[in-house]
């Protein structure tokens, strides 16, 4: 590895981009392919399903913290490993079972190990490579998450219809194991450092390849800040990032969980769904990518206030839906609102606290993120249960990312904490 002829983070970045996509069979777009058949196959209810769902996801969401440090401290090419060997099994598990407790532990552990770990993880690969660049990374990196939207359902649609869905659930966890861990095992590394490289390909380290000192023996550079998980606690920034991507995951989720019921009250069918997420993958690729160069070359808390005001005009929008031109309209502006704040957002964590504990820090996050996205559907719904429509909840989630908006004004880089050196 040390005599590649280029900057080897150019590797690690389809190799995070493929492992985004792997964690498909756990995000919310891929489980909702098959809630119709848990309620049929199973003899549940949808509120049995809904709630084995939310459930298994607030818990799937509490180690997310711990999940972090192992990598911080095993380093991420050993975590990510085992991650992807569970998330296989919690697969496999899938197809396997018969009630409504099996079920919500197979929740808890797709959720745990593929939207939840898998996305933690393939996130902080790129971080670890990049700094200066990191904004155009992030932005080639997050392309993986409309490609994901656009294909896994077609990929498991056709499964499904071709072997069932129980053995659909069995060929996915093999494939997360045929796609991820060859890559880990030859291709992957932990950081530029571990080769002789620095962040960015900006030089490479005076190592010997014949010397005794060993790679974990090769000090971070001390140039970058590096906040612990207590000191990024005590910062701004920290908690308006924290709100802005756990009320973003929320009210995203919750939009699109109840997006055929809120069709249908409108007038159209649920044969307009596929317009919203075909427009939305498509702004959502396009801007990710805009918004990634641009958290190179503008200050990221006014890229992110730009995002949170962005996703509250989507709102409007969605509330606003009477027609398929409403739908292409919210969802070109929901992709696009997305892939602004996203961008900003993901670039903002190694940028503000640095990269030695930046898998607790963001595990941390995570925590609460995915929590926002289990509780956002259910509180969606009970909100039009007792006003008696969506609407009033709509608008309560335009001032949230309307208050966001402002906030993000606010979350500026901290008080740097540099490394101290040993003599």
């Amino acid at each position: 590895m040390r005599a590649v002829p280029f900057f080897y983070g150019w590797l690690i970045l389809p190799i995070s981009m493929v492992a985004q996509f792997c964690t498909s069979p756990g995000q919310t777009y891929g489980v909702s392919l098959f809630n119709t058949h848990f309620t049929t196959d199973l003899h549940l209810s949808s509120l049995d399903v809904s709630f084995a769902y939310m459930w298994g996801t607030i818990i799937a969401s509490l180690p997310m913290s711990l999940i972090g440090g192992f990598a911080d401290r095993f380093g991420l090419r050993r975590s990510m490993t085992g991650v992807v060997l569970i998330f296989g099994c919690a697969c496999i598990f899938m197809s396997q079972v018969g009630g409504v407790w099996s079920l919500f532990l197979g929740f808890l552990l797709i959720r745990m190990f593929g939207q939840g770990s898998l996305t933690l993880l393939a996130t902080n690969s790129v971080d670890m490579w990049f700094r200066d660049r990191l904004g155009f990374a992030v932005g080639i990196r997050n392309l993986s998450m409309p490609i994901s939207l656009a294909l896994f359902p077609l990929i498991s649609e056709s499964l499904i219809d071709s072997v069932g869905w129980r053995s659909t659930y069995f060929l996915l966890g093999l494939g997360v194991w045929a796609a991820m861990l060859p890559l880990l095992f030859i291709f992957f590394r932990n950081r530029p450092e571990d080769i002789g490289q620095l962040p960015d390909g900006v030089k490479r380290l005076p190592v010997d390849p014949q010397s005794e000192i060993q790679e974990a023996e090769i000090p971070v550079d001390l140039h970058l800040p590096q906040f612990t998980l207590g000191e990024a606690l005590l910062t701004r920034s920290y908690w308006i990032l924290v709100t802005l991507m756990s009320s973003w995951a929320m009210i995203a989720t919750a939009l699109t969980f109840v997006m055929v019921s809120f069709l249908q009250s409108r007038g159209l069918s649920a044969e307009q769904a596929p317009v919203i997420f075909l427009c939305t993958a498509l702004t959502m690729a396009i801007c990710q990518f805009v918004g990634g160069w641009l958290a190179d070359h503008v200050r990221l808390h006014w890229l992110m206030a730009s995002g949170a005001a962005m996703l509250a005009l989507s709102v409007i929008c969605y509330a606003q839906i009477n027609s398929v031109y409403g739908c292409a309209i919210f969802g070109l502006v929901f992709g696009a609102a997305q892939g602004v704040a996203v961008s900003g957002a993901s670039s903002a964590w190694a940028r503000y606290f640095g990269r030695a504990h930046l898998g607790k820090i963001k595990g941390s996050s995570m925590t609460m993120i995915v929590a926002g996205s289990a509780a956002g559907p259910y509180l969606l719904n009970l909100g039009a249960a007792y006003f008696g429509g969506y609407e009033p909840v709509l608008w309560l989630f335009t001032a949230i990312f309307a208050l966001l908006a402002v906030a993000c004004l606010f979350c500026t880089p901290p008080r740097v904490h540099y490394p101290q050196p040993e003599f």
